[in-house]
């Protein structure tokens, strides 16, 4: 496992290893897990002797116990952070092995001597370089090799002593996004938007990207090129997401009978998920749309905005009908092509957003299908 996280992107999917869901899905998950087994309270146990270390690095000295002490701190972690998406795709084992080796008494040993070399030649080297020498603490192969080292032990501790308080910072500031859906008029990009920078506020973080080949899916035969974005905390990861998946449309809800969070991918006003209740209904287990159903708690047809312009459409052409202003060939068309427009809406986001409601109009939809009968 690299704990500096990865992941692919493309056309509102992402891919970390081998698994592909909809942009969106961590953020998600992270809102279901933070409280369960107590994820968050565990990672932020463990992490006194990584900040130790860090601050000594930071100055330039180091306490060997400290150091081994902050590598079996990110050990425990380990056993916590696969209950968390996406770190149960990733090997554990793996990352134990280069924690072990990363945090062990030789490298210890090799950071006090290169402080002491660095400090001894910091003092003499101005002397020296005037005599066009190098003093003999500086050994050019040695101190190359211990800067790298530093590098990785900074970053690898600066990612693993932020993970808690990423947790408690994102999963604040979702609940309170998820908290104020509710007061838009349509569930799509352009209204979620304006709420979720209002709660996230700008916050610039560094994500390195590169573009790679990737397959749709397992079956596919043929690459499509996707952006493969590397992150330095999972902070920085969850937010991507986050934004990934609002970009097209998806975004988390929380349900109205088991509670937990679920990621709607359409603008509907869905108010349950469609995950087991927690209840029965004649002792068998349902639903939680089912079973809201069943105590007259079902979502109306009205509260998904692309159903509900059809339904007055087709309402209002079978008024037509009856009293004769349009033939029936004509309505029977018309309600095809209302039809084709729905179909249409609810698999293309940004159609349904921007140009639905004016093809489902009166006047645009009869002079279409006067089009189509001539």
């Amino acid at each position: 496992m690299n704990p500096f996280l990865a992941a692919d992107y493309r056309d509102g999917r992402v891919r970390i290893g081998n698994k592909t869901y909809a942009a969106g899905v961590y953020a998600v998950h992270l809102l279901n897990q933070y409280y369960k087994n107590d994820t968050a309270a565990r990672l932020s146990v463990y992490k006194q002797h990584g900040w130790n270390v860090a601050e000594q690095i930071a100055v330039g000295y180091l306490k060997e116990t400290d150091f081994i002490s902050a590598g079996t701190e990110i050990g425990l972690n380990l056993d916590t952070l696969p209950m968390l998406k996406p770190f149960d795709q990733f090997n554990i084992d793996d990352e134990r092995n280069r924690i072990s080796d990363l945090f062990s008494e030789n490298n210890a040993n090799q950071i006090t001597d290169f402080f002491h070399c660095r400090s001894a030649a910091e003092s003499k080297l101005q002397t020296e370089l005037d005599l066009d020498l190098l003093p003999p603490e500086y050994d050019k192969k040695f101190f190359k090799e211990s800067n790298a080292l530093i590098a990785e032990i900074t970053e690898t501790l600066a990612f693993y002593n932020a993970v808690s308080e990423d947790m408690q910072k994102v999963y604040k500031q979702l609940t309170a996004f998820v908290g104020r859906i509710d007061e838009v008029a349509r569930f799509d990009e352009e209204h979620l938007l304006p709420i979720a920078l209002e709660v996230f506020g700008a916050v610039p973080f560094p994500v390195t990207t590169e573009y790679v080949p990737t397959r749709k899916n397992a079956k596919s035969k043929t690459v499509t090129l996707a952006r493969r974005l590397y992150f330095d905390s999972y902070y920085s990861f969850i937010i991507t997401d986050f934004f990934e998946g609002l970009h097209y449309g998806h975004y988390p809800r929380r349900c109205g009978v088991c509670k937990k969070y679920f990621l709607m991918t359409s603008a509907r006003r869905q108010q349950y998920c469609n995950g087991l209740s927690p209840y029965e209904v004649r002792g068998k287990r349902v639903t939680c749309r089912k079973y809201a159903a069943n105590i007259n708690r079902k979502e109306l047809a009205a509260a998904d905005p692309v159903v509900d312009i059809y339904n007055r459409r087709c309402a209002a052409i079978r008024t037509e009908k009856g009293r004769k202003t349009i033939t029936e060939e004509f309505a029977k068309a018309a309600q095809a092509l209302a039809k084709e427009y729905k179909l249409k809406a609810q698999q293309d986001a940004a159609y349904a957003s921007r140009q639905y409601a004016i093809d489902m109009s009166r006047d645009r939809l009869y002079a279409e299908t006067d089009k189509r009968l001539k």
